[in-house]
């Protein structure tokens, strides 16, 4: 995968690239983006049109009325769709138009085939502000949101997302994203019910089973720190020599569910991320734990972090 370049300073000039090489050309080709009707649909109108003057010629009304009504629905529709992509393609411009940077890779085109099919037809505006920030990821960083992910998607209900996102400042990221499994039906004061991940297993974001564990082993004699993380916060799990497995009950997102998360602008519960702390420092005696605020994050994924201010979890 290429590195980051930068495209005469404007990644949103990759961004109209990839939209006209998808769906024609452009008017006002900057944050508001204009289509112009594809071949295939006039033809469907100049098809229809012929047919209608067969019609008056042969003195058939009832098809003549039939056609106009196919007509008038074909033109609805495509309307519609094309209103409906210049919402998406907006949202999208608006968001690399902050970007400084942006892959040299080329988007597949399968890829953006498949993107606007599914994206002609989404007219919930929080849906359309979602899959605009997918169109921009892919623009970013082509192959960041797979053909699986862009199905799953079209099948997600507006609520079913913002549950996604609502949920998400409590996931926690350790070489992937996942739910700590702390969750029971008699602990109503947790911000997370069974029925939250019952319902993301369902629509594909987290993977089915109560009996997923991460293990961390240390077979040496030297204490062992582990790195988890949520947004803007690092943990560091020291792992003592006698401790040889640390076992974390877990409910792991599915590749759809990593991707998607990698969308969201997330604000960590850091009061809820110190009980599942406090929680795990109790289940394994001699486990230290600590945290800070991260810095900044390269694009090799090198964390910088505040290691002057680091808190221990008591």
């Amino acid at each position: 995968m290429d590195s980051l370049i930068k495209i005469d300073g404007e990644p949103l000039t990759k961004l109209i690239d990839v939209v006209a090489n998808a769906i024609g050309k452009w008017y006002e080709p900057r944050h508001m983006v204009r289509m112009a009707s594809a071949e295939a649909k006039a033809e469907h109108i100049k098809v229809i049109e012929k047919a209608k003057r067969n019609a008056l010629l042969e003195n058939n009304e009832d098809l003549y009325e039939q056609l106009s009504v196919v007509e008038n629905r074909l033109l609805t529709k495509e309307t519609r769709r094309q209103q409906n992509i210049e919402q998406v393609v907006s949202h999208a411009a608006n968001i690399m138009s902050l970007e400084t940077e942006v892959s040299s890779e080329s988007v597949d085109p399968d890829w953006i085939t498949r993107f606007f099919d599914i994206a002609q037809d989404i007219s919930n505006e929080q849906m359309q502000e979602l899959w605009g920030r997918v169109l921009a990821g892919e623009v970013k960083q082509p192959g960041a949101f797979s053909l699986r992910t862009l199905e799953a998607l079209r099948n997600i209900t507006s609520e079913e997302a913002q549950l996604f996102e609502n949920i998400a400042p409590y996931m926690l990221y350790s070489g992937s994203y996942f739910i700590y499994n702390n969750i029971s039906d008699k602990k109503g004061s947790l911000p997370i019910s069974y029925e939250d991940v019952a319902q993301l297993i369902e629509i594909g974001l987290v993977q089915s089973g109560n009996m997923v564990t991460i293990n961390y082993y240390n077979d040496s004699t030297n204490e062992v720190v582990r790195n988890m993380s949520c947004g803007d916060y690092l943990f560091f799990l020291t792992q003592p020599p006698q401790m040889h497995t640390l076992s974390i009950p877990v409910y792991p997102l599915t590749l759809i569910g990593n991707e998607l998360y990698n969308l969201l602008t997330i604000v960590p519960d850091i009061d809820y991320l110190k009980t599942i702390m406090k929680e795990l420092k109790n289940r394994n005696a001699g486990l230290k734990i600590a945290y800070t605020k991260i810095l900044h994050v390269n694009e090799n994924g090198d964390v910088k972090y505040d290691a002057d201010n680091m808190i221990e979890i008591e």
